[in-house]
């Protein structure tokens, strides 16, 4: 068996197909901007290295940083983007471009399955070769899961010659090294993986003294790791003992990844979705940082905590919170953070304005992206043997396998704009069961559940009016100025901001009774103020470069 703990909760990898509303508009955007990659720059060091001719520039950041110094990086990241891209739909641009990079990586794979563009000394002695390995490999599997067999193959080859690389007893030392322990367990989940996968991290990557840390709650396990400075990069290892955990069974793994998730919630949560860390910056916990000379809340910090929330909820399938967590996110950080089919906005900072830089750059931000957009349909949905859960509400066709047959559903809502949900049974091969989340921002109480229906049928019609709450939040962090309160305010599933003067805006309301305050303003989603003139909420998705502060001061009335 290859595993000890089976998911509860099947991810679908097709089926789904956005019919309309924002999620949708955010896919293909994002397919629209996968398609303006450069193949040759993304393949540039690999034709240098392979004695070829290699026209255009590398991708890099205007210091030079990302393909220069990680080379390859930006291949595997798009194929990520884009492999996800096409399970949910056939896009014959975007698969000759993933065929490109395949052929050019391919033709340049030695004997021994090493294919990065570098040589084995770099691969050696630095630090980022092993960091680009890790996307390497996950775009590659990416790939192969859109029908790409040979990516498989070369995934597989590349797998084979790290488990016996000269490296192993160095890298984890090495920032970023740590990558094996997230790269490998993904290698061992797919179709080629093989249980070397898993030895391999278990022998060369584990840190059972960081996962102690975490079961007892220290904090510093977070935001002072020697080896690896304290940024997401720790988050999405937890991904990779998730899978320890699935293949082993062993509780240690499980237990670490539970703790650190809520310490990473009371401490390091971003209001209205995602985590808070960031490199080169201070840590400390509820640092919480608002001025933008900070570099803070990096887009792949919100990608790897919407992926470890859903894996999360494929074990504990009926704890909604997770979910939440992936809901929050996608509105308030990722969709925030597209602009239109022009790119990503790096970090994400909460006053003043949004960070316009690097855009049309193959980041690692923009490639989690990329990642993020490309599997929204997986959110939506999620099933069992018997049982389907709708998970996030977006209007969506999607037919689903069942074991006793195909479901198939039809959504149709205009989330976020209003809470009102009507799902479709449309058909289906037998009678089923099926969960319907109720979000915590409709809850009263904030505890999120899932309806249960069972006997479901076709031509089964159910209709959900879910109310619009409100959410208030008070700063707390490494900027608390005295005398000041400063107040973030929610309204459903999304996150508002206070409109005006950069940095900070004034107000006067009453954070303990939102409701008596604010009232829809004339213009879509936006709210107005009232007594108040001259200010109006708009919620942070919708921002564009006006100045704003989602945690304006304001003055109790």
């Amino acid at each position: 068996m290859k595993y000890a703990v089976e998911y509860a909760l099947k991810a679908p990898m097709g089926g789904v197909k956005l019919t309309g509303g924002r999620l949708k508009k955010a896919f293909d955007n994002n397919v629209s901007f996968l398609k303006g990659f450069d193949v040759d720059r993304m393949l540039y060091w690999y034709r240098v290295h392979q004695g070829k001719p290699a026209p255009g520039v590398p991708y890099a950041s205007d210091a030079g940083h990302f393909e220069n110094n990680l080379k390859g990086q930006t291949a595997g990241e798009f194929m990520m983007g884009a492999g996800a891209s096409l399970l949910w739909g056939e896009d014959a641009e975007l698969r000759g471009m993933v065929r490109r990079l395949l052929d050019c990586i391919e033709a340049g794979r030695e004997s021994d399955g090493f294919i990065l563009p570098i040589t084995r000394d770099e691969f050696r002695t630095r630090e980022y070769p092993n960091y680009t390995r890790a996307w390497i490999t996950f775009g590659l599997l990416d790939a192969g899961y859109a029908g790409e067999q040979r990516a498989f193959e070369l995934a597989r080859g590349f797998g084979d010659f790290f488990n016996q690389c000269e490296v192993l007893p160095f890298v984890k030392d090495m920032n970023l090294g740590f990558q094996g322990i997230l790269a490998n367990p993904r290698l061992y989940d797919s179709p080629v993986g093989k249980r070397a996968d898993i030895d391999t991290a278990l022998k060369w990557y584990q840190e059972k003294w960081w996962l102690e840390e975490l079961i007892n709650d220290d904090q510093r396990a977070i935001y002072e790791h020697p080896g690896n400075h304290p940024h997401s990069t720790l988050l999405t290892t937890l991904e990779g003992y998730l899978d320890i955990y699935r293949a082993t069974g062993e509780q240690i793994y499980i237990d670490a990844v539970r703790h650190a998730l809520k310490m990473y919630e009371g401490k390091w949560q971003h209001v209205g979705g995602g985590i808070n860390m960031c490199e080169d910056d201070k840590y400390f916990p509820g640092c919480n940082w608002l001025d933008p000379s900070h570099h803070y809340n990096e887009l792949c910090s919100t990608n790897f905590w919407v992926l470890i929330n859903q894996r999360m909820h494929r074990l504990f399938p009926d704890d909604a919170h997770y979910v939440d967590e992936m809901e929050n996110s996608i509105y308030n950080v990722l969709l925030a953070a597209q602009v239109e089919d022009k790119g990503y906005h790096y970090l994400n900072f909460l006053e003043r304005s949004k960070d316009w830089r690097w855009l049309d750059r193959a980041t690692c931000c923009s490639a989690m992206g990329t990642r993020l957009a490309a599997l929204l349909p997986q959110f939506l949905y999620t099933y069992t043997g018997d049982t389907v859960y709708a998970d996030i509400y977006s209007q969506s066709e999607a037919t689903l396998p069942l074991d006793a047959g195909n479901v198939t559903l039809r959504c149709e809502t205009d989330m976020p704009e209003s809470g009102h949900v009507r799902i479709t049974v449309v058909d289906c091969a037998a009678p089923f069961t099926l969960k319907l989340r109720h979000p915590r921002w409709a809850v009263e109480g904030g505890k999120s559940y899932y309806e249960t229906i069972e006997g479901v049928k076709a031509g089964d019609v159910f209709e959900l009016d879910l109310p619009f709450g409100f959410k208030t939040t008070l700063y707390t962090g490494g900027e608390e100025k005295p005398r000041e309160e400063r107040w973030a305010l929610e309204y459903g599933p999304l996150l508002y901001a206070a409109m005006g003067a950069p940095g900070p805006v004034h107000v006067s309301w009453n954070p303990e009774e939102p409701q008596k305050w604010f009232e829809p303003a004339s213009d879509g989603l936006k709210l107005k103020l009232r007594g108040d003139d001259r200010h109006e909420y708009w919620p942070y998705l919708e921002i564009r470069d006006e100045p704003f502060s989602v945690y304006p001061v304001v003055t109790r009335i």
